[in-house]
């Protein structure tokens, strides 16, 4: 769980008469347990406040991805399914599992589906580059995205949230929070609703809209201090969207293979045009509650965690993506998760300090992929997977002098997937140990080196009779080595962090699917990553906040076998770059803040992002070029209301979310996933 608190984004809040006063000021997370300055942490961190949140418009983690260097967000196919990658490390679809630990107010996200919920009433977000498994559970082999969302308060608040934009995109926003019983014990309650009819039109059926979507999202909380050394934090969390699906556009001729001794027909396809024969829809249900409870024991903090999660997915679509009804897939997916989580955490204030914990995670899934084959139904793909992890961990710093700091951290995890379906079993295991050295050079200048080792448990793939994939997958793990630095300079005018990592991987893991309906995830026996990145913020003036960010990876497969299902030979993959992620990423974002008399402030903020050549597949032959994107916006803010008028992609750039070649999964024609267009809109806000 992360605190934050910073300066206001906005000049006028942050401006005084002197530049010791003007400084940007010093953001605070929790990062480690407790409470530090973000320029003490050894570790790449990317993050978003309040103020940030609201002037980025951040409410999806996509948009946290892109304002942070070396993070990939994507979505597509269907609501709550993604696609992201974090320095070159990618997610994992169907029954895998995410490269990151995203967790909100402490609370894993224990299914891969949550992490596209929307992000309502949030106090700030949180990205953690590198291994963090040791303090942030399962999964975390290539970051940790935290997210934290605004906490009761002790006199009544009130704040409501208007969007309309193009599309008939309409969203509602609104909290409710203050005492229920004095001041022991404190509740909020949170909303959000949208209904979108959409952009993207179906060019074979009528121009409808195929990106359409509803939502609602609801959450309550409720925090019950009944002493000073205790505290109780109970939240519940419903969430129900409903969104187009499976609008993929042919990225190549159309080739439909009949029964032998018929030759294939060739089908002349516009590219990159959505036409399939039907609009897809998709739905994520959602329910969560869960408990926090901390007890200052004096020499520690004990604290609990607990969360039942319950999920429900449902998918109907044209798998071809083309006009000819060639292959169509139902999809549904549904799983309950009980999670348990106890640490110690020592005080603060002491040379010598140290975190250490149990956790358990269990869930039952039950996933059904059903596919008709011109025509025909094709036997289902279904399994029953039940899932178990236990794990240990710990984490100790301690000041070997008053610049020089030692970081040492562990995690232990034991994890066993059961397909219950095809009577099978197997049992991972790993010790995820970490280290860093922190030295402050002087009060502005500390420098880090970290070696960690992430994790991430393997697994049984979704088979349907037909396929050639391997039922199964291995773990994967890989060794992070990075160096970075952390800045301040100009009276705290400027604030700077630069990170340099290189990656070690054994069986990285991929996704593929194919015409069965089977979703499958390989390994590749090795490959290395290396890159950087630079992230910047400053105040060269009262009025104006600079933000810059630049990320970059390089990357090769250095091993690799001939694996069956997957067609394209190791000749032609050996050597190639890990696809995914794009090789540069940049982005620029510039704020300036009019101050008036009567208290109004004119917020004018400028946002591009760049992002560099991006291979789709595992042999390069698939390639994105490099696009920018450019997101503006102007608003009044007052401290009862604020009205903004905002655009997004103003450029109206077209470019390939995601990209699946026909080669690798066995589809009748590559598919690209398109980009969304142009929106404007306008957004008003109150708040009491």
């Amino acid at each position: 769980m992360l605190g934050a608190a910073a300066a206001p984004s906005n000049a006028h809040g942050a401006a005084a008469d002197s530049a010791e006063d003007a400084a940007i000021e010093e953001i605070v997370v929790s990062s480690r347990y407790r409470d530090e300055n973000l320029s003490d942490v050894p570790d790449s961190i990317a993050a978003f406040k309040a103020a940030d949140i609201e002037r980025y418009r951040i409410e999806r983690i996509n948009r946290v991805a892109s304002l942070t260097p070396n993070l990939r967000f994507s979505d597509d196919q269907e609501v709550g399914v993604s696609t992201l990658v974090i320095r070159g490390v990618r997610q994992n679809r169907g029954t895998g599992q995410p490269p990151v630990s995203f967790r909100i107010d402490g609370v894993s996200a224990t299914n891969n589906l949550l992490t596209t919920q929307e992000l309502f009433d949030i106090e700030s977000v949180d990205v953690l580059r590198g291994p963090q498994g040791a303090l942030y559970g399962r999964n975390a082999i290539g970051g940790a995205v935290l997210v934290t969302t605004r906490q009761p308060t002790t006199t009544p608040q009130l704040g409501l949230r208007f969007t309309a934009a193009d599309g008939e995109d309409y969203t509602l926003a609104g909290s409710v929070s203050g005492p229920v019983a004095g001041d022991d014990l404190l509740g909020r309650v949170s909303f959000r609703v949208q209904d979108r009819g959409g952009q993207l039109e179906n060019a074979y059926l009528g121009n409808e809209y195929v990106d359409f979507a509803e939502s609602a999202a609801v959450r309550g909380k409720l925090l019950f201090t009944p002493s000073e050394r205790l505290s109780i934090d109970l939240r519940a969390q419903y969430l129900d969207q409903t969104e187009g699906s499976g609008y993929f556009t042919p990225g190549s001729d159309f080739f439909l293979p009949l029964p032998a001794p018929n030759p294939p027909i060739v089908v002349d396809v516009p590219e990159f045009e959505i036409q399939s024969n039907r609009i897809g829809e998709s739905v994520v249900r959602s329910g969560e509650v869960s408990a926090k409870v901390d007890y200052e024991l004096g020499w520690a903090t004990l604290t609990s965690v607990s969360s039942f999660t319950d999920v429900d997915s449902g998918n109907d679509q044209d798998l071809d993506q083309t006009f000819v009804e060639a292959i169509d897939i139902v999809v549904i997916d549904e799983s309950e998760t009980f999670a348990q989580e106890l640490r110690l955490v020592s005080p603060s204030g002491q040379r010598l300090r140290w975190a250490a914990g149990v956790s358990y995670f269990g869930q039952d899934r039950f996933r059904s992929l059903a596919t008709t084959f011109l025509g025909a139904p094709v036997p289902a793909a279904a399994q029953d997977l039940k899932l178990e992890n236990l794990a240990v961990f710990g984490n100790l710093s301690y000041d070997i002098d008053e610049d020089l700091e030692l970081t040492l951290a562990f995690r232990w995890d034991e994890e066993t997937p059961e397909d219950v379906t095809q009577g099978r079993s197997r049992t991972f295991s790993e010790l995820q140990p970490k280290a860093s050295l922190a030295y402050r050079f002087h009060e502005d200048l500390l420098g880090y080196v970290t070696i960690g080792k992430g994790f991430r448990a393997g697994g049984f793939n979704n088979l349907a009779p037909g396929s050639n994939f391997q039922p199964g997958f291995d773990r994967e793990s890989l060794v992070s080595y990075e160096t970075g630095l952390k800045t301040s300079a100009f009276g705290g005018r400027l604030r700077a962090g630069m990170s340099l990592f290189f990656i070690d991987y054994e069986d990285q893991q991929f996704f593929l699917f194919d015409q069965t309906g089977t979703q499958a995830n390989i390994n590749v026996p090795k490959s290395e990553i290396a890159g950087g990145e630079i992230e910047l913020t400053a105040q060269p003036v009262d009025s104006l906040l600079v933000n810059v960010g630049f990320g970059f990876t390089s990357s090769e497969i250095v091993e690799y076998e001939d694996i069956p299902g997957v067609l394209v030979p190791a000749s032609r993959i050996i050597g190639r770059e890990v696809p995914g992620a794009p090789v540069i990423s940049a982005n620029l974002g510039l704020q300036h803040t009019a101050a008036f008399a009567n208290g109004l402030d004119l917020v004018s903020r400028f946002d591009a992002e760049y992002r560099g050549k991006t291979y789709w597949t595992l042999d390069n032959e698939n390639v994105q070029s490099a696009y920018t994107l450019v997101n503006g916006s102007v608003g009044l803010e007052g401290e009862r209301w604020g009205a903004r008028l905002f655009v997004n992609n103003l450029f109206d750039e077209d470019y390939i979310e995601w990209y699946f070649g026909a080669r690798f999964i066995g589809l009748p024609a590559d598919i690209a996933w398109p980009s969304q267009p142009r929106q404007a809109g306008v957004e008003l806000s109150f708040r009491y």
